[in-house]
């Protein structure tokens, strides 16, 4: 078995002494073997080191990785607290508080029918106890309003937005449903990982698929709307065309 000092440790592992005595005190390492006063490390600490050095390399804390690492018979939703962990939200939406008055000057109208419609669509919250609604993201409201800016009715432009979201949310399920038949293909029905290298595969398989689907997803969106912008096209000009009946 090979043994390590603590300077050996550090520059193996890709770290710093500094942080080998933090992940020590964290309890995210074992305590070293003792000969006299030096400190001796093994293969299992420069293990658990670079474990550490890949999870924190994917977005994940040290208090995600201490609990884990020092529960290992924990369910992993549980261990790393899955909804701020691999449940985090990917997306960063900027969220806006706005009154009715604002809805109104983005939207043309801010009246009850208008909010319920903005709300059943998951465009706007309510926030309780005021009258103000809160914009899930900024970012749609502005769209939107840009499309009613330019004549289109605003009925409309909410019913496409939320038959536009429903489908892709179809799409997103479809791709999840990939990576949980993934998990059931290598490793079997109830499997959740229990060691850090099982934990650094499952967040790097979920990375990987995130990021594919967003750049396959904004390319395909890409041919997706030439093709629709060519049929539409198509199918003008040939009502353009056709003659009119006497």
């Amino acid at each position: 078995m090979t043994e390590y000092r603590i300077d050996d440790l550090a520059r193996e592992s890709g770290t710093t002494t500094r942080n080998i005595r933090g992940y020590q005190e964290r309890g995210l390492l074992p305590m070293p073997l003792r000969r006299g006063r030096v400190a001796i490390y093994t293969e299992r600490h420069l293990a658990n080191l670079r474990a550490i050095n890949d999870l924190l390399g994917k977005g994940f804390n040290l208090k995600h990785i201490a609990t884990f690492l020092t529960n290992p018979r924990a369910r992993v939703g549980e261990a790393l607290e899955l909804p701020d962990v691999l449940g985090e939200h990917w997306s960063r939406e900027p969220r806006r508080r706005m009154t009715t008055r604002e809805v109104a000057a983005k939207l043309g109208s801010a009246d009850d029918a208008t909010i319920d419609q903005l709300v059943r669509a998951g465009i706007v919250r309510r926030i309780d106890g005021t009258t103000d609604v809160e914009a899930v993201d900024a970012r749609i409201v502005d769209n939107l309003a840009t499309l009613i800016d330019r004549g289109m009715p605003f009925e409309a432009v909410v019913r496409t937005h939320a038959e536009f979201t429903e489908k892709l949310s179809d799409a997103v399920r479809v791709l999840m449903r990939a990576g949980h038949d993934e998990f059931i293909r290598r490793e079997g029905v109830g499997w959740v990982p229990r060691t850090p290298d099982e934990l650094a595969w499952v967040t790097d398989l979920l990375a990987a698929m995130r990021q594919a689907a967003t750049d396959n997803a904004y390319t395909a969106l890409d041919r997706a709307l030439d093709a629709a912008l060519d049929e539409q096209l198509r199918e003008y000009e040939e009502t353009a065309h056709r003659p009119i009946r006497p």
